[in-house]
């Protein structure tokens, strides 16, 4: 008979899908609770009322079943079943108030009475006033300490509460008393890792590492937590144990391959990792991280063969074709990237890496528009990427699409007021425009306060003197920047303007053609050499 079962459909539906157990209704139990004196037998009358008024909530007639068990409470006011009775048919015709008064009136004499306790805890989970079913919930675990689904949905109300460890720590008392449900464990580790509890949740993670040995994602979990820790000697320990008692696998020795790489054991990373590639599981993020040794060491050859595997092995799975795209990159073959990355696009439009690949390798290969589009997917993905944002920026300039560019520009500069990046661009961009002059030494004054011995910002500051016509601060900061770096032919080239405005025409002539080597196709430093 009881209508409303929310503390226990939470619970099923957590840990058993769509199947329930029933709590024993009114109906069943009304004998038993009309007669709990055994010396004294339930009232005949009352029970007549009290199984009419079942017949009428049955059938859906609440006010009449009200009526009925009003009557059999009258003539049998210390049974607690003729309450519940009414108290469910109240809830049931929205008068909540009248229903937790019949409830309390139970809790009166008996405040362990399970039936009331659920009833009241049901209630105040579904009008949300979690905090006031602590006490039905922790009464009830009082009277029956090793009943799991008291301790799951006060886990549960806990966890909405933001109570995470006593969340966690209910989830784990459950699994003490029902070992064979690794979900409770599971839980536990998931709400660990929620609330950002490291040390609960690696513990937690190690022991379902042993409960379920075979489980690659426990594994894999394990690892990045241990990682995260610097436990690494401790995560190998356990790791090759697991192979010791479980026999070796594949997935185990990519993980341990992990754990030796970041605990700077490359030549051990390599065998176990070398090892387990020849057997590809379903989780192929382990193998990325030789992928991530060859190509370290430039070993671009053994990198490519290992993001081919992965592409052949696992189709649906963007980490290959990021990791063959970034192959070429390192061997400056964009026109491969776009031939790997273009077709698989649209089917990974979600994936940042993809987009922002893509629209690096079409502005290597000198195809502006296909760029900006590819840099702004990238960016509708990830609206804050500062790589995105740099690049755009900087191809926007270049196509003369400064309102475009000035935008990005003064938006990283207000997300971040230490981007000496986006000043030092900035400031570039407004002097070769010969626009704002002022703004400009500013931003290059920021930047170089940021990052005081950067060549590049140097030559910026100095070249913004240059068109200030201050020539003596110009040939300070852009000779600095040719001491740091005397392999850029643009700023030989600027340091050669400032010497000729000085005079020093002779020593011009010379960084001109120092600069021309450099850079032997500038047609501009060409007639410079020439003029002389």
């Amino acid at each position: 008979m009881k209508m409303f079962k929310i503390l226990f459909t939470l619970y099923f539906i957590i840990f058993f899908g769509c199947s329930s157990v029933q709590r024993k209704n009114i109906g069943e139990v009304s004998k038993e609770t009309l007669n709990i004196n055994k010396e004294k037998s339930p009232n005949p009358e009352a029970l007549r009322f009290y199984l009419d008024g079942q017949l009428s909530m049955n059938q859906g007639d609440y006010s009449m079943a009200i009526i009925e068990f009003q009557q059999a409470l009258e003539l049998d006011p210390a049974t607690s079943a003729i309450e519940l009775a009414i108290a469910e048919c109240y809830w049931k015709l929205r008068k909540p108030l009248l229903s937790k008064k019949h409830i309390n009136n139970v809790l009166k004499t008996n405040p362990f009475e399970p039936e009331a306790l659920e009833m009241l805890a049901d209630q105040m989970i579904f009008d949300k006033q979690y905090g006031s079913a602590l006490d039905p919930l922790t009464k009830l675990i009082q009277k029956f300490p090793n009943r799991v689904k008291y301790l799951i949905t006060l886990a549960e109300v806990e966890k909405i509460l933001g109570n995470s460890i006593k969340s966690i720590d209910h989830y784990l008392n459950a699994y003490k008393i029902d070992s064979t449900n690794l979900n409770f464990l599971e839980t536990a580790g998931r709400y660990a890792l929620e609330s950002d509890n490291v040390v609960k949740a690696l513990s937690i993670f190690k022991q379902l590492t042993i409960e379920d040995p075979i489980n690659q994602n426990y594994l894999s979990i394990f690892t990045e937590l241990i990682s995260r820790e610097g436990k690494f000697k401790e995560g190998i320990t356990h790791i090759e144990n697991l192979n010791e008692t479980n026999g070796e696998k594949a997935f185990r020795n990519a993980e341990l391959g992990k754990l030796f790489y970041r605990n700077n054991e490359k030549n051990k990373a390599k065998d176990y990792l070398e090892r387990s590639i020849e057997n590809l599981n379903s989780n192929p993020g382990s193998i990325l991280s030789l992928f991530e040794i060859y190509i370290n060491d430039n070993q671009l050859s053994e990198a490519a063969g290992v993001a081919d595997k992965i592409i052949s092995n696992f189709p649906d799975d963007w980490r290959g074709y990021y990791s063959r795209a970034i192959v070429y990159l390192n061997q400056e073959n964009y026109k491969s990237m776009i031939l790997l990355l273009e077709p698989i696009a649209e089917g990974f439009e979600k994936i940042f890496s993809i987009q922002y690949l893509l629209g690096i390798a079409y502005n290597r290969f000198l195809d502006s528009e296909n760029a900006i589009l590819y840099y702004n997917k990238a960016l509708s993905i990830e609206p804050n990427s500062k790589n995105a944002l740099h690049s755009l920026a900087i191809l926007y300039d270049e196509k003369s699409q400064w309102e475009n560019s000035d935008e990005i520009y003064i938006r990283l500069i207000n997300t971040d007021d230490k981007d000496a990046q986006a000043y030092n661009n900035y400031a570039y961009s407004l002097v070769e425009r010969n626009v704002k002059l002022d703004q400009a030494l500013e931003m290059a004054k920021k930047a170089i306060e940021i990052e005081p011995e950067n060549p590049s910002y140097l030559d910026t500051i100095g070249w913004v003197y240059f068109k200030l016509r201050d020539f003596k601060k110009a040939k300070k900061y852009i000779s600095q920047s040719v001491e740091l770096n005397d392999k850029n032919a643009i700023v030989l080239e600027h340091l050669g303007d400032v010497l000729m405005e000085t005079n020093d025409t002779d020593e011009a002539v010379e960084l001109y053609k120092k600069a021309l080597f450099i850079d032997q196709d500038n047609s501009r430093l060409k007639k410079k050499v020439l003029s002389d």
